[in-house]
């Protein structure tokens, strides 16, 4: 089978894309000359026809709000012959924009939100939960890089949407002095209430993709924000990841999504008290217990969630359409 992928995220490129190829069908990234993002509509028409032209997939496949019109996704698609898969990513917090942009063009629609299936089932369309997961190939143990050594690491953008989280999960390590390097888009924004102009130290700038398992393999503890937890099975991409290297052991603000997929191989907190009690008890254990606790995490995402088994309902989806 050929599945062509519309977006070339790290999420597609080293999740599952590259899961598609490890089951031993075959995966096309849309990418660097011929990549989708913000050009006009009609380069994109051109492009992905090329790409529908040479590759001849059995299905399409875009994720979450990228920059691509809907509609010359549709139109390729339908002039092709060939089923549209969406994978809605966002949800809960975009559902509503899902379901009116992307959830009536699609032929099979995945969700990392259990709740929101009976939604698109409702627009009469086949659903079901694809969660994220790691690539065992990519998110792996890469041993201690001097350069990102540090006893607590965070790589998320400052979304408008976790400012609580961050405000009383994030900010009282960063306050307390801490040795925490933080990365991604808008900590350094001084216009949003939460942010780290007074600590230039702890900011990172933006942390390639690639990097992430030097960061996760060479640090204590790795922290984890989340946009939601009312669901079940959302989460962020973050802790299948971060479980996956087997390094940093992690801790996020508490979910009953992480609780229900992590169980005990995570720690999860609820407020600022219990952050600086577990990380105090964390950072006090021994090292070896520390790596004995992320070596059995990591154990349970390659035995549970890897984009090699998410891969299998990618495929069995297009055959069932």
């Amino acid at each position: 089978m050929r599945i062509l992928f519309t977006n070339d995220a790290p999420l597609i490129k080293y999740g599952v894309a590259a899961g598609i190829e490890q089951i031993g069908h075959q995966a096309k990234v849309m990418k660097g000359e011929e990549q989708l993002w913000g050009i006009a509509p009609e380069e994109q028409e051109v492009r992905l026809s090329r790409a529908m032209e040479s590759f001849r997939p059995d299905a399409l496949f875009t994720e979450g709000h990228p920059r691509i019109e809907p509609e010359v996704i549709d139109r390729v698609a339908r002039k092709y012959g060939v089923p549209q898969l969406y994978w809605a990513i966002e949800d809960p917090v975009c559902t509503d924009l899902t379901v009116q942009t992307f959830a009536p063009r699609a032929d099979y629609i995945f969700t990392t939100t259990i709740e929101c299936i009976p939604t698109y089932e409702r627009l009469g369309k086949k659903a079901e939960l694809l969660l994220f997961a790691c690539n065992p190939y990519f998110h792996r143990f890469t041993g201690v890089n001097p350069a990102y050594q540090h006893d607590l690491v965070l790589v998320a953008s400052n979304y408008s949407s976790r400012y609580e989280e961050a405000q009383w999960f994030i900010m009282p390590l960063v306050e307390r002095g801490y040795d925490i390097k933080i990365w991604g888009i808008w900590w350094d924004d001084t216009a949003r209430p939460v942010n780290l102009s007074q600590y230039p130290r702890v900011y990172g700038g933006i942390l390639p993709y690639e990097l992430l398992p030097d960061v996760y393999s060479s640090a204590k503890i790795v922290l984890g924000m989340n946009c939601d937890d009312s669901s079940k099975t959302q989460t962020s991409m973050r802790p299948f990841e971060v479980l996956g290297c087997g390094g940093g052991v992690y801790l996020g603000h508490y979910t009953k999504a992480q609780e229900y997929l992590f169980k005990d191989n995570i720690f999860q907190v609820h407020n600022t008290h219990e952050t600086l009690l577990t990380v105090q008890r964390i950072l006090r254990m021994p090292e070896h217990k520390r790596k004995l606790i992320a070596k059995k995490a990591q154990a349970h995402v390659y035995a549970k969630h890897t984009y090699a088994s998410r891969a299998w309902q990618i495929v069995s989806a297009v055959q069932s359409l």
